[in-house]
Order: C-alpha cells, then structure tokens, then sequence
C-alpha cells in the first residue's frame, strides 16, 4: 500500500518536534515557527510565510558557497565534519532533515477571497516523502537534499491555485442555484443533470438539498487553509498511474493527490475548465462520498444513468457545478448529455 500524505506529514510533526536541531538563533526562530505552521490538524496558514523564509535562508547560503544539503544538515544539528568513511544517516536525523526538506517545498497558493490552498511539490529524485528517503548512505542523502528541481514547477502551481480560485467560484454558484431550486431558470439546471422520467418535483428538490449540503462541505474544505496538493510520491512510476488525473484516497487530512495527466489534453474540456472540474470532482470523493458510476465520455444523462446514481456519481456534480458557473458551451452539455 502506497504511503499517504498524511503519514508523512504525522513524520514531520515528529520530526520537528525533536530538540536536536541547530542552537543556531536564526535556525531557531524558523524551527519554532515551521513546529507552528505545521499544526495537529494540518498546515496553519497563520504561519504560511515560513516556508518561503526557509527557502531564502537556504538561498543566501547557497550565494555565499554552501550547497543546500549543507545547510539542511546544519539546520537539522548534525555537524558532517570529522565523519569517518561510509557515514549513514539514521532514523531520528532523517525525520529532521525530512521535515525541513517538506518544507522548503511547500507553497501556500491563495490566501485572498476565502481560498486558501497548499501544494507540497516534492523533487522527482524522490520515490517516497523526504522524511523515509532521507536516510543511509550520507552521500546518496546529500544528493537528495540537494535537489530542487520541482515535480510541478511553478508555472503548474499557478494553475493548480488557478483551479481551486475556479472550483470555489462554481461551487458559490452552484450553492445559489440550489438554496433557490423552486426558481423555474434553477429547477431546470438541476432536473438536467440529476432528474430521470420517473422523478416528481419533489425529488429534484430533495436532490437540490443534498447537493446544498454536499457543496458547503467543499466551500469549507476549500476555504479552510488546511487543503494540500500533491503528487503520491512513493507510488511514482507505477503504471497504475498512467492517465490518472488526480485522486483522493483515504487520509485524515484534507488532500488531493495530483498526477500527471491533471494537466494533459485528452479530456472533454481543457485548462482551466477542466483543472477546475477535477478539483470538484476530487472534493465531493473526499467530502460527500460521492462514486465513479460514470465518467462525462461514458455519458451522464440521468435518464440512461438514472437519477439515483446521478446524485452519487461525482462527475454529475462536476458538470452541474460547471453549469451553474456557465462555464460550458451549449455544445458540451449537448455531448455529454447525448453520449
């Protein structure tokens, strides 16, 4: 079983609560605040500047000649000189250096408008979170420590924050259309996506009220500071993962694990639409529970699906929120309505 976010970052709590670190004031001052930013809960965006201040602590020693695994070592205690041959790296000083290594690729995304979202984008010389990887062979460890090229650099951060922004606007919108179902314009939007030829207009209104409760539950995941992207870093290159878009699976924290295809082409709709159509889709799995009965190309007219699969089928709710938002042409909601 692949190892979740959420047991990594259990590593980092620990990590971080270890008193081994540097005695050095500044080293200090960012360990007291990373022990703050990363909270019981998850990451607190009260302290969401700390990650970019570790980031410019490891730059300026970088100008000044010192490689950022270097800094990272002296940051987490561990003096390397006078080391005998073959030295390894255990356990207790893996979590230190994992944690910092966490952090220093972490990104707070948003914070304007409610929206606030975290992306923790791990190097690709990874295969598992930094707080496992980063232990054995010193050199081997270094190497890791040292590498900064980013899994979604930040060009691809920008449009996962883009997406989130996107996924809240169509949710807002969806919420009214939903609070305001006896609205002939609204019932009709609704009756579309989650109503067969045997529903009355009673049960498009009670649909209408599960999907109003459903979607508070994503505004609040949204809108907490406490949601996480990432990539499953100790699944990578598995071909379980070929053409997967993104998932959530199983974590006690608020996560979305996004793969590569998040940003391909082959999807129905494109950019920033269907960015924020996953977004949606991933967040009623984690919050409402909701099933894969069928994706937009198997078709999702309620009347082949039927309205009771609709209200549980998680690209419904994609859709109708992308509806709501009049983010869709007459013509995609023709397709996947006709497919």
């Amino acid at each position: 079983m692949p190892s979740l976010f959420s047991e990594a970052y259990a590593d980092i709590v620990q990590g971080l609560a270890s008193r081994a670190f540097s005695d050095d004031a500044d080293w200090q001052k960012l360990i007291v605040r990373a022990r703050r930013m990363a909270g019981a809960h998850g990451f607190e965006a009260s302290e969401a500047g700390l990650a970019e201040d570790l980031r410019k602590k490891l730059r300026k020693a970088d100008t000044s000649g010192t490689n950022e695994a270097a800094s990272l070592f002296a940051g987490a205690g561990e003096n390397l000189s006078g080391k005998g041959a073959n030295p390894m790296v255990a356990g207790d000083l893996g979590k230190r250096l994992g944690a910092l290594k966490t952090l220093r690729h972490t990104y707070f995304l948003r914070r304007f408008g409610g929206h606030k979202v975290w992306c923790v984008d791990i190097p690709p010389a990874f295969t598992d979170w930094p707080c496992s990887a980063l232990r054995g062979d010193l050199a081997a460890v270094s190497a890791r420590l040292d590498a900064r090229a980013e899994r979604f650099s930040e060009e691809r951060r920008k449009y996962l924050g883009d997406a989130s922004q996107e996924a809240l606007k169509w949710v807002h919108k969806a919420m009214m259309v939903t609070s305001g179902a006896a609205k002939p314009k609204h019932f009709e939007l609704l009756a579309r996506w989650f109503a067969d030829g045997a529903s009355k207009d009673k049960d498009v209104l009670s649909a209408a009220a599960t999907l109003n409760a459903g979607l508070k539950k994503i505004t609040a995941t949204l809108k907490s500071g406490r949601l996480v992207y990432c990539d499953s870093v100790s699944e990578r290159g598995s071909p379980e993962l070929d053409g997967v878009e993104a998932f959530v699976w199983g974590d006690p924290l608020d996560v979305v694990y996004i793969e590569e295809e998040f940003f391909g082409s082959r999807n129905t709709l494109q950019g920033l639409t269907n960015w924020a159509r996953i977004v949606v889709h991933e967040l009623t799995h984690r919050d409402v529970k909701t099933k894969d009965h069928a994706y937009e190309h198997q078709g999702i007219n309620p009347r082949k699906l039927t309205a009771a699969k609709a209200i549980e089928n998680a690209d419904s709710w994609a859709w109708f929120c992308a509806d709501c938002a009049g983010a869709l042409t007459s013509g995609q909601i023709k397709n996947a309505l006709d497919r």
